[in-house]
């Protein structure tokens, strides 16, 4: 019956695909702030071309930079001390902030390089020097969709990929920006490691849609989360997170039984246990016990029963702290051994990858497995 069911909905969305067109809207801010480091000790940075380093306040340049120099920079008394690396001849100590420009290339930081310019500043306490990665979102992006989902794949859900990691990445500009920039270069956000993951198949699926993202019934770029697999189908984010309940990221059938997670177990010792839930100072683990699962069968809430007390947690919770592959699960303790029984990796919410790449083999396009995934969004194209 759930077999038939996936196929009547597999043909629905099929043919509601067909009917999916590409808008436009004005042009909104093309570039992005990454953080890429965070150091109270010394950080390579340089060009592969002739660069300068300005202070950004005053617009004034501190020093020209030859093609391949090598300079360092660090907090020292709570400015930017800079250092040619060669030389070791002090440039100067700067309250900041500066900004590297290169006259073309590409910039490195420490041993990656990237795209754009890198923007350094000293972080609230004085005492880290935080490099960001100022570049436009269509070069981000090429780095993040390899680095988020196999290079080999049908380029139909590479190109889902890109249009959801492009919509992620302008839904949640400014998310970061207490830290001094928009997003994390990691799974915090998205995973961003520069030019050394850039592949063909996905660069060919960043320009392909270049521009193109969702947009929500609000008219705003749509945050859209995204996950490994979906164990058979995706959730509510009010379900899983402290997060007002969306029209767009429901529970939504998932194609993903050919992920090596769609089943996965983990057994624990109670020792284990303990170890990493110490934290919840409520001293050994007696038991689990699940209070609620979504329509999707995660577990929503949970009581953990310690010998000094109980904590409520939310699944998701449970799952960071044990490092599960989702908060789908059924669990038993066995003597001192907690076992678990899964399915899907990853918060279940949104476009799942394994899920895209099965929905493309079967021959649907990058607009028909979005528009699967998230409901009741608009494909649009931002104009430059």
């Amino acid at each position: 019956m759930k077999t038939q069911l996936k196929n009547i909905l597999f043909n629905f969305l099929f043919f509601i695909g067909l009917f999916c067109f590409t808008s436009y809207v004005p042009a909104i801010s093309m570039n992005i702030k990454i953080g890429l480091i965070t150091s109270d000790q010394n950080i390579k940075i340089g060009s592969d071309t002739n660069s300068r380093l300005i202070n950004i306040f005053t617009n004034k340049e501190i020093i020209k930079i030859r093609k391949m120099e090598t300079y360092l920079i660090k907090t020292v008394n709570g400015v930017i001390s800079i250092t040619n690396k060669l030389t070791d001849a002090s440039i100067g100590s700067f309250t900041g902030p500066i900004e590297l420009i290169p006259d073309k290339g590409l910039v490195f930081c420490n041993d990656r390089w990237y795209r754009g310019r890198l923007i350094i500043f000293t972080n609230g306490d004085k005492k880290n020097i935080t490099v960001a990665n100022n570049v436009d979102i269509e070069d981000y992006l090429l780095s993040v969709v390899p680095s988020e989902i196999p290079n080999k794949w049908h380029k139909e859900a590479l190109k889902a990929q890109a249009v959801a990691a492009r919509s992620y990445s302008y839904g949640y500009m400014g998310r970061r920006k207490s830290k001094g920039y928009d997003l994390e270069s990691s799974v915090e956000d998205q995973v961003y490691l520069g030019i050394s993951s850039e592949k063909k198949s996905t660069t060919n699926a960043v320009k392909e849609t270049e521009g193109i993202i969702l947009l929500g019934k609000d008219g705003k770029p749509l945050i859209a989360l995204y996950h490994s697999s979906g164990g058979g189908y995706t959730d509510s984010i009010e379900n899983l997170w402290n997060e007002k309940p969306s029209e767009h990221i429901k529970p939504r059938p998932d194609y993903d039984d050919n992920s090596p997670h769609f089943q996965w177990y983990r057994n624990y010792s109670k020792n284990e246990i303990n170890n990493l839930l110490k934290d919840l100072n409520i001293g050994e683990i007696k038991d689990i016990i699940p209070i609620s699962k979504s329509v999707a069968n995660r577990i929503m809430w949970l009581n953990v029963i310690g010998i000094k007390g109980q904590k409520k947690l939310r699944g998701e919770e449970l799952r960071r702290a044990l490092k599960l592959p989702s908060s789908k699960f059924n669990l038993k303790i066995e003597k001192d051994v907690v076992k678990f029984a899964g399915r899907g990796y990853g918060h279940g919410l949104g476009l799942s990858q394994w899920g895209s790449k099965a929905l493309a083999e079967k021959g649907l396009t990058y607009e028909q497995i979005l528009t699967h995934y998230y409901s009741g969004v608009k494909i649009v194209k931002i104009t430059k």
